[in-house]
């Protein structure tokens, strides 16, 4: 387990149960139709459900903070730019 060292886990049972959210409805699917046109669909589905879990305050989403860089009043063009 020394080569891993540089692998930071924060929380290891939420990776846990991220990792078992997609793998056992993936393997279920695989198991009942042996195909594979089900199985790839399930996992996209599952590791979208597993990224929107979360634990308390802690969030994994990118959010604004500052809108101090949004320019309302020009609507994004210059004097020179959007003419005719």
């Amino acid at each position: 387990m020394e080569k891993f060292n540089f692998i930071k886990i924060k929380d290891r049972k939420l990776i846990l149960f991220k990792i078992i959210l997609i793998a056992i409805p993936s393997y279920i699917i695989a198991f009942l139709t042996e195909k594979v046109t089900f199985v790839v669909p399930t996992i996209a589905m599952m590791m979208m459900i597993a990224n929107s879990v979360e634990v308390g305050n802690i969030t994994n989403r990118n959010r604004l903070e500052d809108e101090s860089g949004v320019d309302v009043d020009n609507e994004g063009f210059d004097e020179g730019d959007g003419g005719v």
